[in-house]
């Protein structure tokens, strides 16, 4: 037998040695969705974006003022936990609003951005942690005035993807 015939023959073996262990490995990583505390629903793609957009209804509600694109973002016995205690169920959601607005619609002039999205999936829903920054873009050049992060747990409903507990951090700007 020729050395190139037998070099050929060890290149192949070690390709489907190399190939049998890249399979092992595959099949036995836990999917980055899976939920510590019991089996969790691979999520998907779309709901990837539905949830990152449940942000955006929130952000945009509270900074033009408007009630009901902000309550959508939430299920109907959403919690919603900042400093001083926490807002329960759309009732509490909605006179929390009023309170904030005050009647008042419309720019509020400040902008809530958000990004590192860690979105995983749980045997209830979806939970994540994003950081936010708030600015004030009635002034030049526009300033930072809050920055945080929130903690939420998400219920896929008939509606979609829905809040249910939104805890919200404060970062200190001292």
């Amino acid at each position: 037998m020729s050395t190139k015939s037998i070099m050929g023959k060890a290149n192949i073996a070690v390709l489907l040695i190399l190939f049998g262990v890249i399979a092992i490995v595959v099949n036995n990583i836990k999917p980055a969705e899976a939920d510590l505390h019991g089996e969790a629903e691979a999520l998907s793609g779309q709901d990837y974006e539905e949830i990152k957009a449940l942000y955006s209804r929130y952000n945009q509600g509270s900074d033009f003022r408007d009630t009901d694109l902000f309550l959508s973002a939430f299920s109907e016995d959403a919690i919603m936990t900042r400093e001083g205690g926490d807002i329960v169920g759309m009732d509490g959601l909605k006179a929390d609003r009023a309170r904030r607005y005050q009647g008042e619609t419309g720019d509020v002039g400040r902008r809530h951005l958000n990004g590192s999205y860690l979105i995983s999936a749980t045997a209830e829903g979806a939970e994540s942690r994003a950081y936010y920054i708030l600015m004030d873009v009635t002034a030049r050049p526009p300033s930072i005035v809050g920055s945080g992060y929130y903690e939420d747990k998400f219920v896929k409903t008939d509606a979609g993807w829905k809040i249910k507990h939104r805890t919200l951090y404060r970062d200190t700007l001292d």
